[in-house]
């Protein structure tokens, strides 16, 4: 719209005084004109008739200048004019102002006597749509807050904003915004499941590996709801996944013709446990010979003094109900003067010395006893972790609490003999580690410890072989032999190894190609770290409609 249609008339400050606008110099009109580009470039379709400082905020006045109106319903243009009334629009800040926009539009009658609407107010392009009270351009600028932050962060930011809007408006913006997935599936297809409510509710999510894109986001990690999906886009050539069967018998049943990728991740995760299992198995050999030759820790055959700050209160109680009760004063009136519950208090009066109330209950021989030869075997050895322990024997069939082990293990730790020596020997965790990790990643004192260890042990050397060829066939892409790695695991003499192998042939195709193709599910874990951080930053307002629209639209 030419500039000399426009009839801007002064600029007023209510804080001081009414400005006029000089038009003699060409100049300064030039350069308004410049300004109003640069500055409000939405309201070019439209004449600014004011601009008013008003306090803390900023009120603009315009007027629309179309010559002619189009009926939203038959297309129509009209210039017949019905009326005309004002619009209030809130637009984003100028100079760090909250904006509002007064805007004159009119409404026309349509001719069209076949068009059901009579009359229709007009629209500006980037500016008004209908029934909205805010600017095309902060309506946008809302929008994008609540893709990226949704909810109260959004809220917030909009506030600094100079945009009044609640988290409710933000999540409604979101959930108009179309997020439709498309109507082919990627040649390239990655899936991997994530969890909205760990251990209860799960979801999918489809990458295209290719673009790095969110395809879509499935409700959950079923095989029926993935297979649904594969049979209304189809096109998937090629299908990177992990070792669940769900996903596999999907692609099987509705892609015949794709090409499955176990991805190497998980299979790399998969022998690391099946390690783990074996140096469990051969955990004697970490200990050196040097370290049985210690004296062992004699056990306490009677319970310890007990001290502490626990046990001087406790003290200190009893001497004080004592005192009153050797006295024949009542037990509810020792209650009520030592402020004391009366059971407490009956109990320690009716002991006949304070040992009584401070040993521990005795122990239940009849759930522990079986136990104690091993607890103490392994409290010799260092081990004083009551967690690690109760896991230890639970995993040999104990069907007790961790309480039961914790009180177990109480007089030895409040022994007055030193706490046992700590083998020098290193973890089970830590010799898995050394096995699995790249031999540079070690250090020199690490290299020399495993070492040491497979020196001992022969199983485990057998297993460091087999862990280096298996990783070599997998950093180089070497998939084809995977079957000469397979019949050799199998007749190792390590029983986890040998039960990892038969795993392999189950899923053996896919397990191929994903040692051979450069393809792998590397970046569809990328994304679902993406999405726990999006349903996080939801603070509870994350359900499954939201959050898939929230995946798909902040790519």
């Amino acid at each position: 719209m030419p500039r000399s249609t426009r009839h801007r008339q002064h600029f007023t400050d209510t804080h001081s005084h009414t400005v006029q606008v000089k038009k003699a110099p060409c100049c300064s009109v030039v350069l308004e004109d410049r300004i109003v580009d640069v500055l409000l470039p939405h309201l070019a379709g439209v004449a600014i008739e004011d601009i008013r400082a008003e306090g803390g905020s900023v009120r603009i006045i315009a007027s629309a200048v179309h010559g002619a109106g189009r009926c939203p319903s038959c297309g129509t243009n009209s210039q017949r004019i019905h009326d005309r009334y004002r619009r209030r629009l809130a637009d984003v800040a100028i100079g760090g102002r909250p904006t509002a926009i007064h805007l004159r539009v009119r409404r026309f009658r349509c001719d069209l006597p076949s068009c059901p609407r009579r009359t229709f107010v007009e629209q500006l392009d980037a500016l008004t749509f209908r029934h909205g009270r805010r600017s095309q351009l902060q309506q946008d600028m809302l929008t994008a807050i609540g893709r990226f932050l949704a909810v109260r962060a959004g809220a917030r930011l909009a506030a600094m904003l100079h945009c009044t809007v609640s988290p409710n408006t933000l999540l409604e913006r979101v959930r108009r915004l179309p997020a439709e997935p498309p109507e082919r599936s990627p040649r390239v297809l990655g899936v991997d499941d994530f969890a909205l409510k760990r251990g209860h509710v799960y979801g999918t999510v489809l990458i295209d590996i290719e673009k790095g894109d969110v395809v879509d986001v499935l409700p959950d990690r079923t095989a029926e709801t993935f297979t649904t999906w594969l049979e209304q886009h189809p096109g998937a050539e090629i299908v990177c996944r992990d070792r669940a069967s769900a996903y596999a018998e999907a692609v099987r049943m509705a892609a015949p013709d794709a090409l499955q990728i176990a991805d190497r991740f998980h299979l790399w995760q998969n022998l690391c446990k099946a390690v783990e299992k074996c140096v469990v198995a051969h955990r004697g050999c970490l200990t050196s010979p040097d370290d049985d030759q210690d004296e062992p820790v004699e056990l306490p055959a009677e319970p310890p003094v007990i001290e502490g700050k626990r046990a001087a209160n406790t003290r200190r109680n009893y001497a004080a109900v004592h005192e009153m009760y050797d006295k024949g004063v009542a037990i509810q009136v020792i209650a009520e003067t030592l402020h004391m519950d009366r059971k407490t208090v009956r109990r320690y009066a009716h002991a006949t010395t304070v040992e009584e109330v401070l040993s521990p209950p005795p122990r239940r021989h009849s759930t522990m006893q079986s136990w104690a030869e091993y607890l103490n075997m392994r409290w010799q050895e260092g081990c004083t972790d009551s967690g690690r322990l109760f896991r230890e024997i639970q995993e040999r069939g104990y069907r007790g609490s961790s309480r039961s082990v914790r009180r177990w293990l109480e007089p030895l730790r409040s022994a007055e003999s030193p706490t046992p020596k700590r083998s020098e020997a290193p973890t089970v965790r830590q010799v898995t580690g050394w096995l699995t990790r790249h031999p540079e990643s070690l250090g020199s004192g690490q290299q020399l410890r495993l070492k040491r260890v497979v020196t001992r042990c022969p199983e485990l050397a057998d297993l460091r072989r087999h862990i280096h060829d298996f990783a070599a066939m997998m950093a180089n892409l070497h998939g084809h032999l995977l079957p000469r790695w397979i019949k050799a695991a199998e007749g190792s003499d390590l029983p986890s190894l040998r039960a990892f192998a038969p795993n392999l042939r189950k899923d053996f195709d896919a397990v191929i190609a994903g040692l051979t193709l450069p393809y792998s599910s590397g970046m569809v874990e990328g994304h679902v770290n993406r999405v726990k951080y999006l349903k996080r930053q939801g603070y509870g307002r994350a359900n499954f409609d939201l959050l898939r629209r929230r995946v798909l639209l902040t790519q």
